[in-house]
């Protein structure tokens, strides 16, 4: 029995015989560089792998041949190119845009513990280093004071001279108060025409008394607002911790009550907290926006 052969095969195949090995296409043909373009094909596949894994930088090496395998890893490269371009701009906005938003973050940081018009620290920045203030009472060996500052003829500037030149009296009344302190006190604005003044360090309470009469003489002085020479006087309360003052409202609650007694003996003086004379303090509330 023999084995039939390929259709249209008029002989059978002889199992014993090797089957013939074809040679490859001769060199001048086209399809005799197929391994080579298949490897390139290949290395242009990668290339967009590479580019879709963001390494817009990988290329697509073009031969020498110049055929359309060629021409197809030469636009490959273009797209690169022009993808690695556009990633770089990308990251310089995005470089930008973080820098600009931690600049705006530092600045509401700002805002929101400084007042807006004198850049003072507010009631919040305040009262917190005042807590901490206490909090250390045990552990330092000299005392503390807070100074309540009220100016007397705030209204009479207002109205007579307008709203704004209250603002630059509010301004030039705060940058005096900072030229007078140590680096390590603290001055506040904390209403209207209202200010605190946190002496970290005060060996007696008349030491305290001597800074808040030499603050009360420096804001006696003229004061230059616009064609207008404006003189201001300012009530002053003292009061010294720790004391029986256990708390940051009662400290300011001391000096507070110190400072309408200043205020009934006739403005423009410096009155030292006592319990005896002022009574017991109790929790004062300030408004930061203007006021009580």
């Amino acid at each position: 029995m023999t084995t039939p052969g390929p259709v249209g095969d008029g002989t059978a195949r002889d199992p014993e015989r090797p089957v013939p090995v074809l040679p490859g296409p001769p060199p001048h043909r086209d399809d005799a560089h197929i391994p080579d373009v298949e490897r390139r094909l290949e290395d242009i596949v990668s290339t967009i792998q590479e580019f879709a894994a963001l390494r817009f930088d990988a290329r697509a090496p073009v031969g020498p041949a110049g055929d359309i395998v060629d021409a197809v890893s030469a636009g490959v490269n273009f797209l690169g190119e022009e993808l690695e371009a556009s990633f770089r701009e990308i990251e310089h906005r995005i470089a930008d845009r973080t820098a600009e938003l931690a600049v705006a973050t530092l600045e509401l940081s700002h805002r929101a513990l400084h007042d807006g018009l004198t850049g003072l620290p507010n009631r919040t920045v305040f009262w917190d280093r005042l807590s901490h203030r206490l909090d250390l009472a045990d552990r330092r060996t000299t005392g503390f004071a807070v100074l309540f500052l009220d100016l007397d003829n705030f209204k009479t500037v207002n109205d007579t001279l307008g709203h704004a030149a209250g603002d630059q009296l509010l301004v030039q009344v705060a940058w005096r108060i900072r030229a007078e302190l140590r680096a390590g006190d603290t001055a506040a604005r904390v209403g209207g025409d209202e200010f605190v003044v946190l002496l970290d360090d005060v060996a007696t309470k008349e030491a305290a008394m001597v800074v808040a009469l030499r603050l009360n003489e420096t804001l006696r002085e003229p004061y230059e607002i616009g064609r207008h020479r404006q003189t201001a006087t300012s009530s002053i309360g003292v009061a010294v911790g720790p004391e029986d003052l256990a708390t940051a409202d009662a400290v300011v609650a001391a000096a507070d009550a110190a400072m309408y007694a200043a205020k009934r003996s006739g403005r423009g003086l410096c009155v030292l907290y006592n319990e005896d004379r002022h009574g017991r303090a109790v929790r004062v509330e300030v408004d930061d926006a203007g006021g009580r």
